[in-house]
């Protein structure tokens, strides 16, 4: 009762090794790792790209404070810069000028359109602009053709040029005459115009006039050529130009691949300044810019009332005063940055820097403008920075709880998952580590197996269009710097992407992400709690694919004398197979190496497993009987002869330790038994030869007589014992069955034996069921089985103790106890006191025979009952459990019976 009230006391205190808490634990890990998922997530989806440093600048700034409005500002800013330079590229005193000449090559080196056809590689805007449009967003078949240009190169190093078309038919008039020797003419000129010559070297010639002037000294296909869907101004085509120009003499491919970049630049600026400035004219935005173009006197601005060059200065003076009674925010830029001025949250030089950059749009000349610009934060027109501010206020509080929510689960999380680490394979009852039968499986198995769960789970999630999880690497793309498209019913300036996006999560979008949170963690947990548990187990190396072929490999070296015979002809076949397959197709080649690698591992795993059997019957045939041959990595027929042969060296050492114990057991009966009757023998003698002596009229005769009678009836009992044990032994006892009731028997027994008892000073507590305790027993042997015990306590017992005798009964059994305080110490096991001639007083000093616990046992046993011996320290406890049966007739009267008989000397 004690024990079983600690072990319930110890599980109690170790109540996080529960099976439900562990579970329930889990459970909270992956939601707490599906909850941070998720607000991870709607955090991205409300910051965009931004790093945490600014998401926490945000929980305290204004929107007129963040970076978000600075970075608006300043893109506002640049697109009246580009606003600026759009119409100066495209426009001629205030309006659109299709007719507009544009040099290429001036375009290309000095960023500029002068107006004028200065290399001769010129068009006009409109030209250009529909070229573009043909060009743009295609690849180069619409640009470039192959073989279209003949290079000759003349005897001065200069280069000249032909179309195609041109040279042949120059050719073919004999205005150009090939000296080449005895080369062959038509087969070089064939060439050349199939494009295989696009190098000089192949050949050696020279080209001459129908009169034999020397006009080249070599030629060949320029390559790819340039489609041109227009003539420069001034000439009929780009060849023309080029070969009229020294400057660009030989450089044809630099001519091409300018026109080719302008050709995309101009289409691209078109597009833009075809989309408009209205979202940038007065009424239309909170934003007022004013620009003064130093060089032409001249200022853009969105304001009426600030268009007056001459009164810049006052304007812009008017701007500042504004906001200092105004919620406006400005921002002056001046050419020296000593004069810079705003009431906006930037760095001066930055921003100071950043504008000036945009000097190109001027045509590249260093800046000397004034450009200033303000916002009005009141709002009174809902333009882009309206409701950017509104989506600013609106995200915050979500962002704050978005991030308070990931802090709590991601702590949450930790705390479980450090838990879970400690109590993994532990349980309450003990501190043995417990496996799951999964962390038996190879430990790159059972990573595979995780690892494929989670991708076609997470490939499910894809396929079924779970918005959250798309959103979610769309989001985390964000925080890396990557930056998305942003859909808003407001016209948002080309150069804008905020940096918080005007979104939040969906209802549908929360839970595909929560769900795939979860499912995500799941995998983890399956995995990282095996992990826990190997490494606990030291088994994950020892259980690993890549140990287990390490160790086959080293059985096939240790073995080399009976495995390379078979190893070599295997080699051998699987190179006749290479021979063979070698022109084969390459898929079955490689299923057919897979079929013979499982082929040449079986094979020679056989071969070590018939040597594992081999080594096993050298082992028992040599007499170590004890030897077990290792089952593990034995398969099929290998692994049953395993279990013979160990079977075998079992039944051959358990039967040799039979044969022994059978021995001792002679032995000792022949030591003990004339011992014992040696002893009592020797008593009677020695009275006898007194009572010769002695007047038969002594009063010491009587005396002697009563010792005499003692140590006969001692001879006596144990001569009946020895036949007793003989026949218990030897199974030479017919059992007569009857029902009686054990207690009744009881209490006749501790009568028949009261005597003994107080001659030792010994009180007998007995503890009887008040119904009868009814068993199918041979009541002569049961008697003498419970003689055997009150006789071994009353014989044992220590003096002055108390000897409990307790009977209880359920629907099925009837269990006797009987438990003492011994009076020598219990040095030996308890199932050595059941052996024959063994006493707790090994001295032998005492009366007993040694064989009465023996054959209470045994006939204990005979008649179906189970007999127990516990021995705790000094403490002696027999216990007989015996099936019940339904009262039948009178057992009690039978009980009685049996006593008178037994007390009559019937045994």
């Amino acid at each position: 009762m004690h024990k079983k009230a600690y072990k319930k006391g110890l599980t109690m205190k170790k109540w996080y090794r529960k099976t439900v808490t562990r579970t329930i634990v889990l459970v909270v890990a992956i939601l707490s790792g599906a909850l941070l998922v998720t607000n991870l997530l709607s955090l991205l989806t409300l910051a965009g790209g931004m790093s945490l440093s600014q998401i926490q600048k945000m929980n305290t700034q204004s929107f007129e404070e963040s970076e978000e409005f600075s970075k608006m500002v300043e893109s506002y800013m640049y697109d009246v810069q580009e606003k600026l330079y759009l119409q100066n590229l495209f426009e001629s005193d205030g309006a659109y000028n299709p007719k507009k000449l544009v040099d290429v090559m001036e375009l290309s080196k000095k960023g500029k359109i002068s107006e004028t056809n200065l290399s001769g590689v010129t068009y006009t805007m409109e030209e250009l602009v529909n070229w573009g449009e043909t060009y743009s967003g295609t690849d180069n078949d619409n640009l470039y053709k192959q073989n279209g240009v003949i290079v000759c190169q003349k005897p001065d190093g200069n280069y000249y040029y032909y179309y195609m078309n041109d040279f042949f038919s120059l050719v073919n008039a004999g205005k150009l005459q090939f000296q080449m020797g005895e080369q062959d003419r038509d087969q070089f000129l064939a060439g050349l115009q199939a494009g295989e010559f696009t190098t000089s070297g192949y050949y050696t010639f020279q080209i001459t006039d129908e009169n034999g002037e020397l006009l080249y000294t070599d030629c060949w296909n320029f390559g790819q050529s340039m489609i041109e869907k227009y003539a420069p101004v001034g000439a009929d085509n780009l060849l023309q130009v080029v070969n009229n120009n020294p400057q660009l003499n030989g450089r044809l491919t630099l001519v091409y691949d300018n026109i080719a970049t302008a050709l995309q630049t101009i289409y691209e600026d078109w597009q833009d300044y075809e989309g408009g400035w209205n979202y940038l004219e007065e009424g239309n935005t909170n934003f007022t810019y004013l620009y003064a173009d130093e060089s032409t006197k001249k200022v853009t601005t969105n304001k009426a009332e600030y268009a007056n060059y001459a009164d810049v200065k006052k304007s812009i003076e008017d701007m500042i005063e504004s906001a200092s009674k105004n919620p406006v925010k400005y921002m002056v830029i001046y050419p020296e940055l000593k004069d810079f001025k705003t009431n906006m949250n930037v760095s001066y030089s930055d921003q100071w820097l950043n504008t000036r950059s945009y000097g190109y749009y001027s045509g590249g000349t260093k800046w000397k403008d004034v450009f200033a610009v303000a916002v009005d934060t009141k709002y009174p027109i809902q333009d882009q920075f309206y409701q950017s501010s509104i989506d600013y206020q609106n995200n915050i509080p979500q962002m704050k709880a978005a991030l308070h929510f990931m802090i709590f689960s991601g702590v949450f999380f930790l705390v479980t998952v450090v838990w879970l680490t400690l109590g993994a394979g532990r349980k309450p009852q003990d501190e043995e580590l417990h496996l799951l039968k999964f962390d038996s499986w190879k430990t790159e198995i059972a990573a595979a197996v995780v690892i494929f769960v989670w991708v076609i789970g997470s490939y499910f999630f894809f396929v079924a269009g779970i918005d959250g999880i798309h959103i979610l690497f769309d989001g985390i793309t964000g925080l890396c710097g990557s930056y998305g498209a942003v859909e808003s019913d407001t016209f948002v300036p080309s150069s804008y992407v905020p940096n918080v996006y005007m979104q939040t999560l969906s209802l549908g979008e929360s839970v595909g992400a929560f769900a795939y949170g979860a499912f995500t963690f799941t995998c983890f947990f399956a995995g990282y709690l095996s992990l826990v548990r190997r490494i606990k187990a030291k088994s994950l190396w020892e259980n690993s694919l890549l140990r287990s072929f390490g160790i086959f490999i080293g059985k096939i070296l240790r073995d080399m004398k009976l495995t390379k015979k078979t190893a070599g002809l295997l080699i051998l076949y699987f190179l006749f197979q290479l021979f063979v397959l070698w022109g084969g197709n390459f898929f079955l080649v490689i299923l057919l190496l897979i079929a013979d690698a499982v082929l040449f591992y079986y094979m020679v795993a056989n071969v070590m497993e018939k040597n594992r059997l081999r080594k096993g019957i050298q082992e028992i045939a040599a007499g170590n009987m004890s030897y077990q041959i290792p089952i593990d990595g034995l398969h099929g027929e290998n692994k049953k002869f395993a279990l013979l042969i160990n079977g075998i060296g079992t039944g051959l050492n358990k039967a040799v330790a039979e044969a022994m114990k059978n021995e001792r057991l002679k032995t000792d009966l022949i030591t003990n038994v004339s011992h014992d009757i040696k002893t009592p023998l020797t008593s009677i003698l020695n009275y006898v030869g007194i009572l010769r002596q002695t007047d038969p009229a002594d009063p010491k005769v009587q005396d002697y007589l009563n010792i005499l009678e003692a140590k006969a009836q001692r001879l006596k009992t144990l001569t009946e014992d020895v036949v007793e044990a003989s026949k218990v032994s030897s199974g030479n006892i017919s059992l007569e069955y009857m029902d009686l009731d054990l207690s009744e028997m009881i209490q006749q027994t501790q009568g028949e034996l009261e005597e003994k008892f107080e001659a030792r000073n010994l009180a007998i507590v007995t503890d009887l069921p008040a119904e009868p305790a009814v068993v199918h027993v041979d009541g002569r042997r049961m008697w003498r089985v419970l003689e055997n015990i009150y006789g071994n306590a009353a014989k044992y017992a220590m003096p002055g103790t108390r000897v409990y005798a307790t009977l209880k009964t359920d629907d099925t059994k009837v269990r006797f106890s009987l438990k003492n305080v011994s009076e020598h110490q219990l040095n030996i096991q308890a199932d050595e006191l059941t052996e024959r001639f063994i006493r707790g007083d090994i001295s032998r000093s005492t009366e007993g025979s040694g064989l009465g616990l023996s054959i209470a046992k045994s006939l204990t046993t005979m008649q179906g009952g189970t007999f127990d011996l516990y021995l705790d320290g000094d403490l002696f406890r027999v216990d007989i459990t015996f099936p019940r049966v339904k009262v039948k007739g009178n057992a009690a009267g039978v009980t009685e019976e049996l006593a008178e008989k037994s007390s009559s000397g019937v045994s």
